[in-house]
């Protein structure tokens, strides 16, 4: 009887046990994005065109031909003939033959010789050689050769050590702890606890109570750049133009003048004047004039002045207006009104309504359950765990 009262408390204390494993899981709340479409409607304008007859009246340009006449006075000449009588004096050449003492004197050359005595001067040319002073002048080379200072400039390295501080730091990995999520949930208490704040151990009645939890911590690793002065002596180098002076022989040339005095023999023509006398013939000539008798008959024209009368026709032109007509075409233009028909186009505008969906962003708070873990004593495992699914207690993953 001892026996079976165990087994039943035992029993009742598994079916507690079990209920109070069926308590509903703990959910979180979250904020989720969420895009829904919402319909709008809106209004677009329509244009409709429609024809609407209209009567127009337009005016054309026709062009017609006309007859008419040009009227216009011409000047004609016309000649008249008439005959005047001209009277003039003309000289007539009349022939008459007389005869005319034509003697002349003939002047004959009687051709006489003699000799005559001549003096002239000769020139003769007789070669002398003679001394002369002949005069040169000559530019003799002289070299000298001189030392002439010239400076220059040359860069010269220096180089100087300068202490400095250099960086020689390098990328390291840095691990960074993070501490897990902090949130309450149903644990099983036991009866026996330590206040947290006053450190005293209490009895409370063993189950299910609200306990402040921690996640595990998440560790981080980050690339660093850790640095790490160092001091050194830098050599730098610097270019020093310094100013120098070389000595350079230059040699330089000059021309000297020289006048020199040299004689030479020099062929020199002189001429001399020498008179010659010689005997020459001279034939001169006389002249002897004789009269020749001579009469020649001459033909002697004489002018006889003669009136002549003469009838001369004469021309005239009287100048005689005529008037004439002469007939011509000519386009005239004419307006003439045209009425047509026409169609005229008329837009008239509709606004008409359409609906389009837009997409709006909206912010739901959400219910998301969170993962619980059920610590059961030991001392309250009574009897075989049982292999079927539903009896297990709920387990939701990780959110």
């Amino acid at each position: 009887m001892k026996n079976w009262s165990i087994l039943a408390m035992l029993a009742a204390t598994v079916v507690v046990a079990e209920s109070s494993l069926a308590t509903p899981p703990t959910y979180r709340l979250e904020r989720i994005p969420v895009i829904e479409q919402v319909p709008y409607t809106g209004h677009k304008k329509v244009l409709e065109t429609q024809y609407v007859e209209n009567t127009v009246t337009t005016y054309e340009t026709v062009w017609e031909t006309e007859q008419r006449e040009r009227r216009y006075t011409v000047a004609r000449k016309v000649p008249e003939t008439s005959v005047a009588e001209r009277r003039y004096t003309v000289q007539r050449p009349v022939e008459e033959t007389v005869f005319k003492d034509t003697s002349y004197d003939v002047i004959r050359t009687v051709p006489q010789t003699s000799e005559r005595e001549e003096k002239y001067l000769v020139a003769r040319q007789v070669m002398e050689t003679q001394e002369r002073q002949v005069y040169e002048t000559r530019r003799i080379p002289v070299q000298e050769t001189t030392i002439e200072q010239r400076a220059y400039t040359v860069n010269r390295p220096v180089t100087s050590y300068v202490d400095t501080v250099v960086d020689r730091g390098q990328y390291v990995n840095q691990v960074n702890t993070l501490p897990g999520r902090n949130y309450d949930r149903l644990a099983w208490q036991r009866a026996n606890y330590v206040d947290p704040v006053t450190g005293e151990s209490r009895w409370r009645i063993p189950g299910f109570y609200w306990t402040p939890m921690q996640g595990p911590a998440r560790h981080e690793v980050n690339r660093v750049y850790q640095s790490n002065y160092v001091a050194e002596t830098v050599p730098v180098t610097r270019t020093v133009q310094e100013q120098r002076i070389t000595e350079v022989p230059v040699t330089r040339t000059t021309y000297q003048e020289e006048r020199v005095a040299r004689t030479e023999l020099v062929q020199v023509p002189r001429t001399y004047q020498e008179e010659v006398v010689r005997r020459v013939p001279v034939t001169t000539y006389k002249q002897v004039t004789e009269r020749v008798e001579q009469q020649t008959p001459v033909t002697v024209r004489r002018m006889v002045q003669e009136e002549v009368v003469e009838q001369i026709p004469i021309t005239t032109y009287k100048t005689v207006l005529e008037e004439r007509v002469e007939p011509y075409e000519v386009k005239v233009a004419k307006v003439i009104p045209v009425t047509r028909v026409v169609q005229k186009p008329v837009t008239s505008v509709k606004w008409e309504p359409y609906t389009y969906m837009v997409e709006r962003k909206k912010t739901e708070v959400r219910r998301v359950p969170m993962e619980t873990t059920t610590i059961i004593p030991q001392g309250m495992i009574v009897g075989t765990p049982t292999a079927d699914p539903a009896d297990l207690a709920p387990r939701l993953p990780l959110q």
